[in-house]
């Protein structure tokens, strides 16, 4: 018999609880469904008593998330396609773009796309403490929590998986904040959280939310995050039922905005009279926990969860594991002491065992590596060519900074010169600026050729004005 699967949305003012019947011809079936408000009083501890207080809902597999909101994301490119490989160096290419320890944080990542054997990540940092909070919370009530992912991003992937392969901008409304998330062909490209919603001060207001989703692709695009502007989008969460919203957010988008729902376009069936009471916009997202692949196959989501196991059981990282050595190896530097002053046969066989210890720790880390001489030795070496790699990637796309750029420019600049805008994008710049006299750019140009950042320099187009000359300058950064 196929067993249920729960799927559990905590959200600021509820949470909804959804059981799935995975079918294996007959689709899926949901058979059981709950929404139950989250107060001041007992807050989310208090709901989660409520919930399992019905049997039904209690001893089942459990799927669930975290607010996109107290999450952040990064988007970068690793010369390499192979997950291992990628693993081994996701930490080191992310600790120079994040300001928070690696250790206070968990990374999930999920490809975006691939071309020319570079892969595309888009990865997650979850706080470690919110994650075990999270699983923490549900241990007495659930089988197992096998599967901790991201707001709304599992309905994201229903809905490119089952629409016509177009990208799509999916917007979760809730009470506190809004979140966009950007995914084509099943794979999520961008998640963007504003903060503001529909008990924030002001409201949801539609004009907000479009000048934001507009500047945001505007952004994306420019950057190369999106390869195609969203051709349609979905509303979901309580504040999505705001009337008039979807045919605003249309008009300022120009594309077509829709209501999800998530049951009619999977073709997933509903039990009556659970149908009845049915609202998609509170439920859509525990159902896609719901009827989301356990498996971390491509394009199935993110999982901190199996992050979170693998901590508990002190493996998992470069640092637990690097630790877990170290410890050996102090053992083992303490016993070779004690060898060398005394022939005692007990001191030698535990030597051995704590050799073959430390050769199993080390292949927990490089389970590739066919002979161990120094173990200590050869994993620092180890690190050291990680960190390589990792160097390796910046220096590939440069490491000159819009900062360091405005001071070279500051220094090299006529008086009159003012910047109006500044982009930046790898190893070339635009700049839009205005001088008093068209003199002061031939003046700039044979400044900037002394530049030790700046390799050449063009103007684009000038104007002339009652204020100056208006003028656009485009230029290739040096390696």
């Amino acid at each position: 018999m196929p067993d249920k699967i729960l799927g559990l949305d905590i959200g600021a003012n509820s949470l909804k609880a959804v059981l799935l019947v995975r079918g294996f011809r007959k689709g899926c079936r949901v058979v059981g469904a709950r929404r139950v408000a989250v107060n001041g009083d007992g807050g989310e501890a208090e709901a989660l008593k409520t919930l399992f207080s019905d049997p039904a809902f209690g001893g089942l597999a459990c799927i669930t998330s975290l607010p996109a909101g107290e999450l952040s994301f990064r988007s970068l490119r690793l010369p390499f396609r192979d997950d291992r490989r990628i693993g081994q160096a996701l930490d080191f290419a992310l600790e120079p773009l994040i300001q928070t320890s690696l250790d206070e944080v968990f990374i999930d990542y999920s490809a975006r796309g691939a071309a020319a054997g570079k892969a595309e990540i888009f990865a997650a940092l979850a706080p470690r403490d919110l994650v075990a909070r999270r699983a923490e919370a549900l241990k007495d009530w659930v089988r197992e929590a096998p599967v901790i992912d991201i707001g709304a991003v599992p309905l994201a992937i229903h809905l490119t998986r089952h629409g016509g392969g177009e990208a799509v901008l999916l917007l979760d409304l809730g009470a506190r904040n809004s979140t966009a998330i950007f995914a084509c062909r099943g794979m999520i490209q961008q998640v963007r959280s504003f903060p503001y919603g529909g008990e924030t001060a002001g409201g949801l207001s539609g004009e907000r939310l479009s000048a934001d989703i507009n500047n945001t692709v505007t952004s994306l695009l420019w950057q190369g995050v999106l390869t195609e502007a969203p051709a349609q989008a979905f509303l979901t969460g309580g504040c999505s039922q705001q009337p008039g919203l979807a045919e605003l957010l249309g008009t300022r988008l120009g594309i077509p905005v829709e209501k999800a729902d998530l049951a009619r376009a999977a073709g997933i069936t509903i039990d009556e009279p659970l149908r009845r009471a049915w609202e998609p916009a509170f439920m859509d997202q525990a159902l896609a926990l719901a009827a989301r692949p356990l498996s971390r196959g491509k394009g199935n989501g993110f999982n901190f969860h199996r992050l979170f196991k693998a901590t508990r059981a002190g493996y998992g990282t470069w640092h637990g594991l690097l630790k877990k050595s170290a410890a050996v190896a102090a053992m083992l530097m303490l016993l070779v002491l004690v060898e060398q002053g005394t022939a005692d046969v007990a001191d030698r066989l535990r030597l051995a065992v704590l050799k073959e210890d430390l050769h199993a720790a080390y292949r927990q880390i490089d389970p590739e590596a066919t002979r161990i001489v120094e173990p200590v030795a050869q994993l620092k070496g180890k690190i050291a060519e990680a960190r390589k790699t990792s160097a390796g990637i910046y220096d590939a796309v440069g490491r000159t900074t819009v900062l360091n750029l405005l001071r070279e420019i500051a220094r090299l600049a006529p008086p009159d010169l003012l910047v109006i805008s500044l982009n930046l994008d790898g190893g070339a710049f635009a700049l839009k600026g205005q001088a008093t006299h068209f003199d002061s750019l031939e003046v700039m140009k044979k400044a900037f050729a002394q530049s030790d950042v700046i390799q050449s320099l063009t103007i684009d187009g000038t104007e002339q004005g009652k204020e100056g000359v208006t003028f656009d300058l485009k230029g290739v950064l040096k390696r």
